[in-house]
């Protein structure tokens, strides 16, 4: 299939790597819990902002408002948090949400060097945040997951998978290898792009366990809470020893949840060549008189997977864009790229779950153009009547924030 423009084409990101002593330089000599922001500091004089490096107590990004050209959230004792966030692109994706009508939608968008938080928007659920709930399915966003895993195992992206069935649903039988049902062969970045089930299963069964999936789900921050300037739920899975299930799970069926802004934090570490950074939302806490009691910045988190396994999830997610299951959502029905000139790439998912009855699909992914980096993660929940899929929404908040205004 010929690329049109340049979305999704097999060009990777430039790994934005880490120079650990210039890090060590940006963060600041002293930092202390967000709790103590404006309490004086053994070594710390006295008016001196401290860094911000963990939970600001009664901080809620959902209840930010616009007040003087900056999103802002009222904290206790009069203190105030100012936040990250692009004003122009937080009040368009707003009303982009509203537009849609959608059940349920989230969308979180990070600058991929720092972390920082550009646009952080929710519609759906009364009273919460969902940006930070993990309730949702990761679906095939899990494929990153035991992509990862099986690469690490020294698995080649060059080997091919011969495989026939499981596109929406997986048994045994779709297990089986069979020369004479098996008439087609896809590599891993292939059946990443295109979300074969399949070939992810037959791979994971025979050269992971629970042990090996769960350990390269935990380097990516499932299982704990999230370093963030408000607590996140953190994202759970389950990796059951039994056949069909493991099976199922490495897949992506079940069995794991992931939070939008854990989704931001896989895409944009795959983007920084396996190196995830702590995300931040408040720039600054100020006092009741307007004094500035301490600072957000940026800081590393930890490494997930190495530059040559995180080399080979970008160009899969190149190849999701550019001619797997994200093609629609970036291209206008004669195949033309909605954002030219940008290399975006990234990972769908889609799962139906009952009572009530709700059509999720993620997109997790990275943009490069016009001189910005963006990691985000759109997160859909569907009723029946489809409004807008994840990939299509995903596209649209990136031409807000790369060319100032979404098309339909």
């Amino acid at each position: 299939m010929a690329l049109l423009g340049v979305v999704g084409a097999a060009v990777p990101f430039v790994a934005l790597g880490q120079n650990a002593a210039a890090q060590r330089a940006r963060e600041r000599s002293v930092t202390v819990s967000a709790v103590d922001a404006g309490a004086p500091a053994p070594g710390r004089p006295r008016g001196v902002p401290v860094a911000i490096t963990s939970a600001v107590p009664g901080l809620d990004p959902s209840r930010a408002r616009l007040e003087r050209g900056e999103y802002a959230v009222a904290l206790p004792d009069g203190r105030r948090a100012a936040l990250t966030l692009e004003p122009a692109w937080q009040r368009a994706t707003a009303a982009l949400l509203e537009r849609h009508a959608l059940p349920m939608a989230s969308v979180v968008l990070l600058d991929t060097a720092t972390g920082r938080v550009l646009v952080w928007a929710s519609r759906g659920a009364p009273g919460r945040d969902l940006a930070r709930a993990a309730e949702a399915p990761a679906a095939s966003v899990f494929k990153i997951v035991t992509a990862s895993a099986l690469l690490g195992e020294g698995f080649s992206e060059r080997t091919p998978t011969c495989w026939s069935g499981g596109f929406h649903a997986l048994t045994l039988r779709n297990l089986a290898s069979d020369p004479r049902r098996d008439r087609e062969c896809s590599t891993l970045p292939e059946a990443f792009a295109r979300s074969i089930n399949t070939v992810f299963a037959r791979r994971a069964l025979e050269l992971l366990n629970p042990v090996a999936i769960e350990s390269a789900a935990r380097r990516w921050g499932f299982g704990e809470a999230l370093p963030f300037d408000a607590p996140v739920a953190a994202s759970e899975v389950t990796v059951p020893s039994e056949t069909l299930a493991f099976a199922r799970t490495a897949a992506g069926f079940w069995n794991s949840t992931l939070s939008p802004l854990h989704g931001a934090l896989l895409a944009q570490g795959i983007a920084r060549g396996g190196e995830m950074t702590r995300p931040w939302i408040v720039s600054s806490i100020r006092g009741p008189q307007g004094e500035t009691l301490a600072v957000g910045g940026e800081h590393a988190w930890r490494r997930a997977v190495s530059p040559e396994v995180a080399a080979t999830l970008v160009r899969a997610m190149s190849r999701t864009v550019s001619e797997g299951t994200g093609f629609h959502g970036f291209h206008d029905g004669a195949g033309r790229a909605y954002l030219e000139g940008v290399n975006v790439g990234g990972k769908t998912g889609t799962l139906n779950a009952t009572e009530p009855f709700r059509a999720f699909t993620w997109f997790v992914g990275n943009a490069e153009g016009a001189g910005r980096r963006l990691s985000i993660a759109v997160l859909v929940a569907n009723e029946p009547l489809w409004r807008v899929k994840a990939p299509t929404l995903a596209r649209q908040v990136l031409q807000i924030a790369l060319r100032g205004r979404a098309t339909d």
